[in-house]
């Protein structure tokens, strides 16, 4: 038995004193109106209506039953229009989740605008490398980097990205640079360590070719992205890094590309920046205000590009 549509039911008869008027109030059949009024009277085990040719009128224990039953359908209004009133102007609790240190440098950078733009929103932000199950975490929104995400979530990429050698000016003066495709099984690399294998996937910039294992030594290994950033920033050797981290350090001559003709991949497929959400019917306005804030402050070519 649907409880919510027969409470509903037996609220309009007993208003309206009539199984027919309730039916047709309700705009159902009033065989459907009795059904419901009889599968409550048998769930409670008493009877609600007094049947006469002269109409229907409550019993005592129907009167006791539509004074509560009113003011449950109350509360259920009450709830649906504070609940739909949340959904049109944007409040409550936002929980992300976004890696380190995109995090760090692309999403903490907006927090202080977000928060003054939206001051009935609040952020719970975790940081985090790995992929999480949102809906066993609780969490409304992540930020995830690499190949297109499970499809079980909504996704919307965020910006693309674009991984390349790089190492520091001092490095470059004093190491000559190998041929890639000839050298790679000497080459001293810094490794993220949470690249699989030995190795990275590599094709020629600005082209449909397919990506091509890469095998490389390493001296130094590492599992977080800011960390390899430095380490090369500081002359330990070449480094695959995303243009995302490195642009301020480009920017400022700090790092140089070197195979300036190679591009890099952690995956055989190119990579991007997802922003990922369960799916739902209906999508809270705090995440859609959070996604088109984000979106707009990224840009089209995100600004880290230009």
């Amino acid at each position: 038995m649907n409880y919510f549509a027969a409470i509903k039911t037996f609220v309009k008869a007993a208003e309206l004193n009539s199984f027919s008027s309730a039916a047709k109030e309700l705009n159902i059949k009033t065989s459907t109106v009795s059904r419901h009024v009889a599968d409550l009277e048998e769930d409670l085990r008493i009877a609600l209506f007094n049947r006469s040719t002269r109409g229907l009128t409550l019993t005592e224990a129907g009167k006791l039953f539509y004074s509560h039953a009113t003011q449950l359908l109350q509360q259920w209004e009450e709830a649906r229009n504070l609940t739909s009133a949340l959904n049109q102007r944007p409040a409550g609790l936002l929980r992300l989740s976004v890696p380190y240190a995109f995090g760090h440098r692309h999403v903490m950078h907006f927090v202080d605008e977000f928060l003054s733009l939206h001051p009935d929103i609040s952020l719970d932000i975790t940081f985090s490398d790995e992929v999480q199950d949102l809906i066993e975490s609780q969490i409304d929104l992540s930020i995830r980097i690499g190949t297109l995400p499970d499809s079980t979530m909504h996704a919307r990429k965020l910006a693309s990205q674009n991984r390349y050698a790089w190492a520091s000016p001092e490095w470059i003066e004093h190491h000559p640079l190998p041929d890639l495709t000839a050298d790679k099984k000497d080459l001293q690399i810094l490794m993220l360590s949470r690249l699989r294998g030995d190795g990275w996937y590599a094709r020629r910039v600005n082209s449909e070719d397919e990506w091509m294992r890469m095998p490389i030594n390493y001296r130094l290994s590492v599992n977080d992205s800011e960390a390899l950033l430095y380490a090369c920033r500081n002359g330990a050797g070449i480094a695959m890094l995303p243009d995302w981290l490195t642009w301020q350090d480009q920017k400022d001559l700090r790092l140089q590309r070197v195979f300036p003709e190679w591009e890099f991949s952690m995956f055989r497929a190119e990579t991007a920046i997802w922003i990922v959400y369960p799916r739902k019917r209906i999508v809270s306005s705090k995440v859609r205000t959070f996604i088109d804030f984000i979106v707009d402050k990224t840009g089209s070519p995100p600004y880290w590009k230009n």
